[in-house]
C-alpha cells in the first residue's frame, strides 16, 4: 500500500530559507548573546517577529487544517501581551486598578488584546460613568497617535507609541 503525502511548498522552500536568517540575527546581531557586534534594534525585531508569526501561522494552518484567517487569529492570540493588572475571561476584560487614569486603562486594555477593539467592547470593559468623556479621551489619544480611533467604524487600535506607553506603565509597576 503506497501512501501519498504532499508536503506543502512552504515546508520545502520557505521555512527552511527563513530559519538561517533568524539564526543569523540571533547569533550575530546581539539579540541572543551579550556582546554581539551590532546592537539589536527595531528593524531586527520587526523582521524576527514577522517571520516567526508567519512560520507559526503556517504550521498552525497546515497541521490543524484551518483557514489562513483562523491560523492568523490563533497566532495573534499567542502574541497578546500578558499584563497582570488586566483580567480577561470569556471576551470580557477589566483593568483591576480603577485608580489608574482612563488613558492608562485604555492603553493597558488595548495592549492586552493585540487586535482592533470595538467601541462597544471598550464601553463594556471600562463601564464609564461619562461616555462622552471616553469619546473625548479616545479622540485626544488619536490626535497624539497613541491609538487609531476609527469613529465611523467604531473601532480602536493601539499604535506603537501607545504600546510603548503601556509597556512603560507595566514596567514602572503602575500597572
Amino acid at each position: 500500500m503506497e501512501v501519498h503525502t504532499r508536503v506543502p511548498r512552504s515546508f520545502q522552500i520557505l521555512i527552511p530559507r527563513l530559519l538561517p536568517a533568524l539564526y543569523e540575527i540571533r547569533n550575530n546581531r546581539g539579540v541572543g548573546h551579550v556582546g554581539g557586534d551590532v546592537d539589536p534594534n527595531y528593524m531586527d525585531a520587526t523582521m524576527v517577529v514577522g517571520a516567526v508569526k508567519w512560520i507559526m501561522g503556517e504550521l498552525t494552518r497546515v497541521f490543524h487544517s484551518v483557514s489562513v484567517a483562523e491560523a492568523q487569529a490563533t497566532v495573534d492570540a499567542l502574541n497578546e501581551a500578558q499584563i497582570p493588572v488586566v483580567w480577561s475571561r470569556s471576551g470580557t476584560k477589566r483593568c483591576l486598578d480603577p485608580s489608574l487614569s482612563l488613558k492608562d486603562q485604555l492603553t493597558l486594555l488595548l495592549s492586552s488584546t493585540g487586535a482592533p477593539v470595538g467601541l462597544t467592547d471598550l464601553n463594556r470593559w471600562l463601564e464609564p460613568e461619562d461616555k462622552a468623556y471616553l469619546l473625548r479621551t479616545l479622540r485626544k489619544l488619536h490626535k497624539e497617535r497613541f491609538l487609531e480611533f476609527e469613529e465611523a467604524a467604531g473601532t480602536v487600535t493601539l499604535l506603537p507609541p501607545g504600546s510603548r506607553y503601556a509597556a512603560r506603565k507595566a514596567q514602572e509597576g503602575k500597572a
